[in-house]
């Protein structure tokens, strides 16, 4: 491969000078900050939206700590994916259409550094921003809590990073091979709740990528002991990843491009 720095710098570019530097930390940041206190204060909340009676009769726990880190853990599960996707899903298919490809593909750059330069820079994009939220969760839950260990939130947005990276790569996969960005979009959608519903399997759950979610789920909450299971949906994830980018070169590479 040849020319993958100039490629990579290219890349970085492009996040920092599009959309896509604002919205996905904005999306990570709010949810960071808005989820402990919402945890906190839940039961003010339905005291004020239901009244006083109303809300008393409804039974909830006293908040923790860890309740914050789960809501962390499923707006990241639930909501963060599908930004992730449709960050993904243009990236190939908006340069073909563009003719954007062709002119970069005109100098001595192979198609499959090509597409790995799009997939290495928005799995380390997407990582930063994560991480970037894990920290602010961690520092406003401590805020609201008093204390709040940082393993936990740390560790469960450590797993869902390679989540991501399976979106990520599922829907560059469909965004080289398709001229529709509906489609490459609803690849990385498709591919994300097929994961969610083999993860309700609990022995897919257990050694396959269908795993990454409820293990998100359960490192945030304190309920993931660590072990080998532990480690099978991580490695099979990325060997998902590399397969699907493999996928995705060979396909680009057989490409017509205008």
């Amino acid at each position: 491969m040849t020319a993958v720095a100039p490629l990579l710098r290219l890349r970085a570019q492009e996040i920092v000078r599009t959309w896509r530097i604002w919205v996905l930390p904005a999306v990570l940041v709010f949810f960071a900050a808005t989820g402990p206190l919402i945890t906190r204060f839940t039961k003010e909340i339905l005291a004020t939206a239901l009244g006083a009676g109303q809300a008393d009769a409804i039974p909830l726990p006293d908040p923790t700590a860890t309740e914050a880190y789960a809501q962390w853990a499923n707006d990241l599960t639930q909501i963060v994916v599908l930004v992730v996707v449709v960050i993904a899903a243009g990236a190939i298919n908006s340069e073909v259409r563009s003719g954007v490809a062709a002119l970069i593909l005109v100098k001595p750059v192979a198609r499959t550094a090509y597409v790995l330069s799009h997939a290495l820079v928005l799995i380390a994009f997407v990582g930063l921003a994560a991480h970037l939220g894990a920290v602010v969760s961690w520092l406003v839950t401590g805020a609201v809590f008093s204390t709040a260990p940082p393993g936990p939130v740390l560790g469960a947005t450590a797993v869902w990073v390679v989540l991501a990276a399976v979106l990520i790569s599922a829907a560059l996969l469909a965004s080289a091979a398709f001229d529709a960005y509906a489609g490459a979009a609803g690849a990385g959608i498709g591919m994300f709740f097929l994961l969610m519903l083999l993860g309700a399997v609990p022995q897919l759950a257990q050694y396959t990528p269908a795993g990454l979610i409820p293990l998100t789920n359960a490192v945030a909450a304190g309920t993931q002991e660590p072990g080998r299971t532990m480690w099978w949906p991580l490695a099979s994830g990325l060997l998902l990843v590399g397969v699907l980018l493999a996928a995705a070169a060979l396909v680009f590479r057989r490409r017509e491009l205008r």
